[in-house]
């Protein structure tokens, strides 16, 4: 398992207060505007399933919360990134509700009963995507929603991009090491909505526990 010293741009977001800025200008813009597809994806899960609370893991700059706080269903997210947190509890207002914590420090202590673990644009872009979306799964939630996942027929790979002016990854998942994994930690995919179509798909994944 290779460790996170050995990819060169792994805390490109962790330390850019900048990105984490501008993507919340962006947000404010949606939230205020027509919401993109993984948000209203998101928003029919709340609907529909009524999760007792919503745990946003890599919530960056937290605009699940006035999503969650709207539909009165109980939120918090954790970010790796001090900055990140810093902007969610300014932009929002709620202390308390943010936490500084990196996912692979998340245990199934940290998970309740009813509890619908989001992790949005988390597992594809770090460059061990796989390890993140098994991390997620060992929390042993009965309901998982992972979005902007990117699915390919071939072999696990990562890309570098630049995105907010800092280098960051694209992972894709292979699909059928992606459905193993699944099986392997006692789920089953509930359902998958692709939002893209490009060089490869991605999607938003629904995941639950196998009877």
């Amino acid at each position: 398992m290779s460790s996170n010293k050995d990819y060169e741009h792994i805390d490109s977001w962790k330390n850019s207060q900048t990105a984490f800025k501008r993507q919340l200008e962006l947000n404010k813009k949606q939230l205020a505007g027509e919401f993109p597809p993984h948000w209203n994806n998101f928003v029919e899960v709340l609907k529909t399933n009524r999760p007792t609370r919503v745990v946003d893991i890599g919530c960056g700059a937290g605009c699940y919360y006035p999503i969650c706080k709207d539909l009165e269903i109980d939120y918090i997210g954790y970010d790796y990134s001090d900055r990140a947190v810093f902007l969610a509890d300014e932009a929002w207002g709620w202390p308390g509700v943010f936490f500084n914590l990196e996912y692979k420090d998340i245990t199934p202590e940290h998970i309740d009963m009813g509890d619908l673990i989001v992790a949005n644009a988390l597992a594809d872009v770090l460059p061990n995507g796989d390890e993140c979306v098994e991390h997620l799964l060992s929390l042993g939630a009965n309901e998982l929603l992972i979005q902007r996942i990117r699915i390919t027929q071939q072999p696990n790979y990562f890309k570098e991009y630049k995105a907010y002016d800092i280098m960051t990854y694209e992972f894709y998942h292979n699909r059928e090491q992606l459905m193993s994994t699944i099986d392997y930690y006692g789920y089953k995919l509930a359902k998958a909505t692709r939002l893209f179509t490009a060089a490869e798909d991605i999607f938003d994944i629904e995941i639950r526990k196998s009877k």
